[in-house]
């Protein structure tokens, strides 16, 4: 309750800020709230490409990603007092808003009638529960209830790359069909770009000094709310360095995670720090995840995935998955090192899946999301 009380405070004093600088001229301007940073860049960069618009982006303290192209980059954080309050000018005084999280300060923000607020979010698809559906907020007091609600009612628009992603969107955040942007979202260009592609695949196998004939194998899994300060290797990398020593494997936890403590050996990297999941997922030739949304960016690259699920009864039980996991994901599910292995040392993989997969949940990507972004909203 003290917590509910202090975000209380800090929401008014918010409000009250956002209120006297609402009173002043609106400017045709686009401000950009970034927690992850990747969609925030394709669309800096697009914006400088098609429009001339004034570019302002507020990082949150989690967001690590310099924003060069744009024209003012600022710390929005009460750590920055100065830098924060003219965060708050820019919110309430331009016409475009871009942001690709859940930012609980939108709560308190009145936007105007000529103000469009667009949720880029930071994955381009989901299998676990959140927003309204969320299993841990069950519990939480109406006033919090009330307040996500408020977040959400400042999602005038929701770029999505699919139909299954529209309606997950609207049951997350109650939303209605006009609410929803079906342009693709704009990281999923990357993997369009072949040359990039082949670049980062080649520069990264230089890097790590892996022959171009040896396999890559990307293990890339969502976090447990329990092991966010250090996570907890559920797969056996002794054994399977042992099972198949012509395969590399790269580890890379969800940022989210603190702590990987993984160690290095002749055939297992981690890459959790410093190394970007997209040029990883170009660099790699088999993924093996969980409930996490990668796969929905791995099926463009049209490559084999394992989904390795040990705990998949209590996940479904503690976190809810949105449709049938086993038959909706493109790979074989397995629940143990041993299956794991078979599955890996009989190639028991179908790309067929892979590519109908894609073709579900990446409808509206091409290559050309964040073009087709810019100019419907600008239009």
């Amino acid at each position: 309750m003290i917590k509910e009380f202090v975000l209380k405070v800090y929401l008014t004093v918010f409000k009250t800020i956002f209120s006297i600088f609402n009173t002043r001229p609106l400017k045709n301007r686009t401000v950009l709230l970034a927690s992850f940073g990747d969609n925030i860049q394709h669309v800096i960069n697009e914006l400088n490409k098609e429009t001339q618009q004034h570019i302002v982006v507020l990082k949150d303290p989690t967001c690590h990603f310099s924003f060069k192209q744009a024209d003012q980059s600022l710390n929005f954080s009460l750590r920055q007092p100065i830098q924060f309050l003219k965060g708050i000018y820019y919110l309430a005084t331009s016409k475009y808003i871009f942001i690709d999280n859940y930012q609980v300060v939108l709560a308190s923000c009145d936007f105007r009638s000529q103000v469009t607020c667009t949720q880029l979010w930071h994955a381009n698809g989901a299998v676990k529960y959140f927003g309204l559906r969320d299993k841990t907020i069950k519990s939480r007091p109406q006033s919090a209830h009330d307040r996500f609600r408020d977040v959400y009612k400042r999602f005038h628009k929701v770029v999505v790359s699919s139909d299954d992603m529209a309606y997950i969107f609207k049951e997350a955040f109650d939303l209605r069909d006009e609410n929803i942007l079906k342009t693709g979202l704009p990281r999923t260009d990357y993997y369009f770009n072949q040359a990039l592609v082949s670049q980062k695949r080649e520069d990264l196998r230089l890097k790590f000094n892996i022959p171009t004939e040896k396999k890559i194998v990307l293990y890339a899994p969502t976090y447990r709310d329990n092991q966010l300060e250090e996570y907890k290797l559920p797969l056996d990398f002794k054994l399977l360095s042992e099972s198949f020593p012509d395969l590399h494997f790269f580890v890379k936890v969800h940022p989210a995670v603190k702590e990987s403590n993984i160690h290095n050996s002749h055939n297992v990297t981690n890459v959790s720090y410093g190394y970007k999941i997209e040029d990883l997922m170009a660099t790699s030739d088999i993924l093996i995840t969980d409930y996490s949304s990668i796969p929905f960016e791995y099926s463009i690259l049209n490559k084999p995935m394992v989904f390795f699920v040990y705990d998949i009864d209590t996940y479904k039980e503690q976190k809810g998955i949105w449709f049938d996991y086993e038959k909706y994901m493109p790979g074989p599910v397995v629940k143990t090192n041993s299956d794991l292995i078979s599955v890996l040392k009989e190639n028991k993989f179908n790309l067929e899946d892979v590519k109908i997969f894609n073709h579900r949940v990446n409808q509206y990507a091409d290559g050309q999301a964040t073009k087709k972004l810019i100019q419907t909203l600008y239009k």
